[in-house]
C-alpha cells in the first residue's frame, strides 16, 4: 500500500514538473516575442494573426498549464502525458521536415522560388559542384574573393590570410587559369575558366597590348550570377574586344583602387569604368581596418602582384584546400545554428504558414558617421583619377542600382545623392544606370526571380546598353584610335 502511495506521489511530482515546466516555457516564449517585437522594435508582425499566435496563445496556454497544477493527481497525470506526447510529436515532425543542414534549407527555398517561375534550380552547394567537376577530371576551385581573405585580429584590424615569404600579401583576384565555380542565383551555376591573372576574362586578353576599356568594381562587375558571355563587361567586349573585367565580388573602394594600381595601370586602358553600388560605403568602412589596404592611399605603393602570379596561385590553392576541409567538418557554429532553428520549430512553422514576423529595416541617419566615409571615398576617387590620368586614360563613375532601390525605396541608401554629388564635384563623368532601370516597366523583373540581389541576363543587358551608349557618345575619338 505504501509502495502504491509512493509511486502515486512520484508520478504526481513528475506530472507537476511537466505541466509547470511547460507553462514556464510558454511564458518564456511570450517574453521572447514581447522583447523582440515590442521592446527592441527590431521586428514587426506582418499580420494581426501573428499577435494572436505569438502573444495571446502562449499566454493562454501558460495560464492553462499553471492552473492545471490544482487538478487532482489522476487528471494531472493524464494531462501531463498528453502534453509530453504532443511536444515529442511536434519536435519529431520538425526533425522530419528539417533539411540535413543549413545550406540545404537555402537551396530548398531557392528551388521553391524558381518553381514559381517555371524554372529549375541547381540545389548543389558550390563545394559539391567543385567536387563533381573534379570527378570529371577538371581542375576546379570555388571562387575566393579578396575580401574573404581579410581576417580580423584581436586589435580590431584585419590582415590577409595569405603570406608569401613570411610577408603579408593580399591577392586581388582568384587562382589563375583554373575552372572557377562562382555562384547561382538564376538556377544554374556560373562556371568559368579564370584568365592568366585570376580575373573573369577570356584567356589571352593580357597579351593584348592595347586595352581599350577596363571595368573595376564588386560582384556586379565580376558578373554574378549569369553565364560568362552575359554579364555587362562581356557584352561591351563584343563591340570592343580589348575590354578587361577587373571586378571581384565584395570589393569596396579601397580594393577597387588597389586593383587599378596593381593591374589596370599595366594595361593602360583608355577608359576605366569605376562601378559603384549602394553597399560600397559599408565595404569602405570595413576596408579601412586593413593597414595593407590603406597603404594604397600612397601614390607609389604596390604589392607587385602582377609579376608574382605563380606564388599567389600556390598560396591561394593551399588556403582554399584548407578552408574546404574546414567546411567538410561540421562546425560548432553550424551545429548551434541548427539546434537553435530546431528549438524554434522554424521548418514546421514555415510549412504551416505561421511565419508572421519580419526584420524592420533600419533607416540610416545621413548625418550619422557619414562624414569620414564620404571624405575617404573622395580621397580614394581622387587617387584613382590621378592614376588613370597619369597614363592618359579617363575615369568614369558608374552608379549601379541594387534591388533595394526598387523593392524598398523608402529605406534605400540615403547616401546616393551625396555620392553622386561627390563624384560630380571632383569632375568625374557620371553614368547613372538607375535611370535606365527606372523607366523599365518592372525594375524588379531585372533581378533573378525578383528576389536575388544581382541582375539577371536582362538586367546586365540594360547596364551594357546604357554604358555602351553613353561612353561611345562621349569617347568616339578615344575609342576609335
Amino acid at each position: 500500500m505504501r509502495s502504491d502511495k509512493g509511486l502515486l506521489e512520484q508520478a504526481t511530482r513528475v506530472a507537476n514538473i511537466i505541466l509547470g515546466g511547460t507553462g514556464v516555457v510558454c511564458l518564456l516564449v511570450l517574453f521572447y516575442f514581447l522583447y523582440h517585437y515590442s521592446l527592441t522594435g527590431k521586428r514587426q508582425f506582418t499580420s494581426s494573426v501573428g499577435m494572436i499566435v505569438y502573444y495571446i496563445f502562449p499566454a493562454f496556454l501558460a495560464g492553462l498549464l499553471l492552473a492545471s497544477l490544482r487538478l487532482s493527481p489522476s487528471h494531472k497525470m493524464n494531462l501531463s502525458l498528453f502534453v509530453a506526447s504532443s511536444v515529442v510529436s511536434i519536435y519529431a515532425l520538425e526533425l522530419l521536415l528539417s533539411p540535413s543542414d543549413i545550406i540545404d534549407e537555402h537551396a530548398r527555398k531557392s528551388q521553391e522560388l524558381a518553381k514559381q517561375f517555371g524554372r529549375t534550380f541547381d540545389t548543389r552547394t558550390r563545394l559539391e559542384v567543385v567536387n563533381d567537376l573534379r570527378k570529371k577530371g577538371l581542375d576546379a576551385y570555388p571562387m575566393i574573393t579578396p575580401v574573404t581573405l581579410l581576417k580580423e585580429g584581436t586589435d580590431g584590424r584585419t590582415k590577409s590570410a595569405i603570406a608569401i615569404d613570411n610577408t603579408e600579401v593580399l591577392p586581388l583576384a582568384g587562382i589563375s587559369s583554373k575552372v572557377t565555380v562562382l555562384c547561382n542565383e538564376n538556377g544554374d551555376y556560373t562556371i568559368y575558366e579564370a584568365d592568366e591573372k585570376g580575373f573573369h576574362n577570356p584567356r589571352g586578353i593580357w597579351s593584348n597590348g592595347n586595352i581599350v576599356i577596363a571595368a573595376v568594381g564588386n560582384s556586379f562587375t565580376h558578373g554574378w550570377c549569369v553565364p560568362s558571355d552575359k554579364n555587362f563587361v562581356a557584352l561591351i567586349r563584343k563591340r570592343y574586344p580589348a575590354t578587361l573585367n577587373l571586378g571581384m565580388g565584395g570589393n569596396g573602394p579601397l580594393l577597387v583602387l588597389a586593383t587599378i594600381m596593381e593591374y589596370a595601370k599595366l594595361g593602360k586602358p583608355k577608359i576605366v569604368l569605376w562601378c559603384h553600388t549602394e553597399t560600397d560605403l559599408e565595404e569602405l568602412t570595413r576596408e579601412t581596418r586593413s593597414p595593407l589596404l590603406m597603404r594604397y592611399m600612397e601614390q607609389k605603393f604596390n604589392q607587385g602582384l602582377f609579376s608574382r602570379q605563380a606564388a599567389i596561385d600556390l598560396a591561394l590553392a593551399t588556403h582554399v584546400e584548407a578552408e574546404v576541409r574546414k567546411v567538410e567538418r561540421p562546425s560548432k557554429k553550424s551545429m548551434v545554428s541548427k539546434l537553435n532553428a530546431t528549438m524554434k520549430l522554424n521548418d514546421l512553422r514555415q510549412r504551416l504558414g505561421l511565419i508572421y514576423g519580419k526584420e524592420i529595416a533600419k533607416r540610416e541617419d545621413p548625418s550619422s558617421n557619414a562624414g569620414p566615409d564620404m571624405n575617404l571615398l573622395r580621397e580614394v576617387l581622387l587617387q584613382a583619377k590621378k592614376n588613370v590620368s597619369d597614363w592618359a586614360g579617363r575615369l568614369y563613375f558608374v552608379y549601379l542600382p541594387t534591388r533595394q532601390l526598387y523593392a524598398n525605396p523608402e529605406v534605400a541608401n540615403p547616401q546616393r545623392d551625396r555620392v553622386l554629388l561627390l563624384a560630380r564635384a571632383i569632375d568625374l563623368p557620371i553614368i547613372d544606370v538607375h535611370h535606365a532601370f527606372q523607366v523599365h516597366s518592372d525594375p524588379l523583373a531585372l533581378f533573378p526571380f525578383r528576389h536575388f540581389p544581382h541582375y539577371n541576363e536582362e538586367g546586365y543587358r540594360i547596364v551594357a546598353k546604357e554604358l555602351f551608349r553613353l561612353v561611345s557618345h562621349g569617347e568616339r575619338s578615344r575609342l576609335s584610335n
